[in-house]
């Protein structure tokens, strides 16, 4: 009787460190984010992308179903189990914080608002929640080199940790962030919040 073969495969681990890309454009039913030869987003497909700078400890992504338990007082344990919700997010904390198009993009209550010498925004009273389609881009360990991607797709998110930070001299100033997925209604059941894949060969694709 033959055992089960050892799943040891260091090219399926992810090394970083990523980078997180806002302002992407929603790819197509059955499309999804094209990547440049050195694994930033084409900027043809993503012309009014915004790399979001340097991280504090890097990009923290999670996909959590929320499971609903049905119990039967005549059994202990459940007897039907469902998925009730879902929240998908990336989090860390942004150190560019001087640069007004990354606070633009982090503050919902922000405007724009560059005047003589300076580059700056506005704060006040906003009636729409602002979305953006981000992307944590990381390479996968191979022997060749970080020439292999890993993606992490939000096709439709916000930031709703706002703007913060300690200014001070024993640290640098970082915001915390928190993008969190929201549905795009219009697509297919399956697909209606992201995507997260690896490339299969190197290169742009």
């Amino acid at each position: 009787m033959a055992g089960t073969a050892d799943n040891w495969v260091v090219t399926d681990v992810a090394r970083g460190p990523g980078k997180l890309y806002a302002g992407l454009a929603i790819p197509g039913a059955g499309g999804r984010l094209i990547l440049s030869s050195d694994g930033t987003p084409d900027a043809t497909q993503n012309p009014s992308a915004v790399h979001l700078g340097m991280t504090e400890e890097g990009v923290s992504w999670s996909i959590k179903p929320t499971i609903t338990n049905f119990p039967a007082d005549e059994f202990q344990d459940p007897i039907i189990s469902t998925v009730t919700g879902n929240e998908i997010a990336m989090t860390g904390s942004l150190l560019q914080i001087m640069n007004m198009a990354i606070v633009d993009i982090l503050l919902q209550n922000a405007t724009r608002s560059d005047l003589a010498g300076t580059q700056g925004v506005t704060i006040g009273t906003v009636d729409v929640l602002q979305y953006t389609s981000v992307a944590c881009i990381f390479p996968i360990e191979e022997s060749s080199g970080p020439t292999i991607y890993g993606v992490m797709h939000l096709y439709r998110a916000f930031n709703d940790q706002g703007l913060a930070a300690q200014i001070t001299s024993k640290k640098l100033g970082a915001t915390p962030f928190a993008f969190r997925g929201n549905a795009v209604t219009t697509r297919a059941k399956t697909d209606t919040t992201g995507r997260f894949y690896r490339q299969l060969a190197g290169a742009a694709s």
